[in-house]
């Protein structure tokens, strides 16, 4: 089982890369594993699977999952944008 510093550090990492990616994503056009908000989701779901629980890492986590939700929402430059007629 990871400590609770372990767990915090790797959410850090996780919400670095949400922020990254929510900047940065309708520009990308990269299509590797770290752009796919699949991947995201899997490693919060590790992550949430690990620990004791504590409301404030779990607060963390659902908070992080509802941006990795809205960033399928968010085209990619390699996706083209549906048309409006």
């Amino acid at each position: 089982m990871r400590s609770y510093r372990e767990l915090e550090r790797d959410l850090l990492h996780i919400e670095a890369a949400i922020a990254l990616l929510e900047q940065t994503r309708a520009y990308l056009s990269l299509g590797g594993p770290v752009n796919d908000p699949a991947y995201w989701k899997a490693k919060i779901r590790q992550l949430t699977s690990e620990w004791p629980r504590d409301r404030m890492l779990e607060r963390q986590a659902a908070d992080m999952m509802t941006r990795v939700e809205n960033l399928a929402l968010i085209p990619t430059s390699d996706k083209p944008s549906p048309q409006t007629t």
